[in-house]
């Protein structure tokens, strides 16, 4: 962890990418906000070939990670917004949304031309209140 001002910590993630650029998650009070989930394993390899409900799967079991190691949990997020690529996909992905955030926080979709790895059909980034 690396605290950045008096209130501001920015969290390391286990079993996530190490090595990237950014922080995961950020701890700001009693608020936890991450960065954007996207369907990678620990070693930043998202794969060939997945369905958008199976990129959601992975990528929320990520945003998890994220919100456990600063202290929150996925039935305590208070906004999610997801970008995705394929507007076709927007049902299976509400599927899997469902299932990983049964109390259906205040959401937003977006439809972006594509995502930082092209082979990314979605991304999740929220904010949570710590437990």
């Amino acid at each position: 962890m690396t605290t950045v001002g008096e209130d501001v910590k920015y969290v390391t993630v286990p079993g996530l990418q190490a090595d990237a650029a950014w922080h995961w998650a950020a701890e700001a009070g009693n608020l936890v906000f991450t960065s954007g989930a996207v369907p990678h394993d620990e070693s930043g390899d998202i794969g060939e070939d997945l369905s958008a409900g199976a990129q959601a799967d992975r990528a929320f079991a990520n945003l998890e990670r994220a919100l456990q190691a600063a202290g929150s949990s996925m039935d305590r997020i208070v906004k999610i917004t997801g970008y995705l690529t394929d507007p076709e996909s927007l049902p299976e992905i509400r599927t899997v949304r469902d299932k990983w955030i049964p109390n259906r926080p205040p959401s937003t979709f977006v439809y972006v031309a594509g995502l930082v790895d092209p082979r990314m059909l979605i991304e999740f980034e929220a904010i949570a209140v710590k437990s």
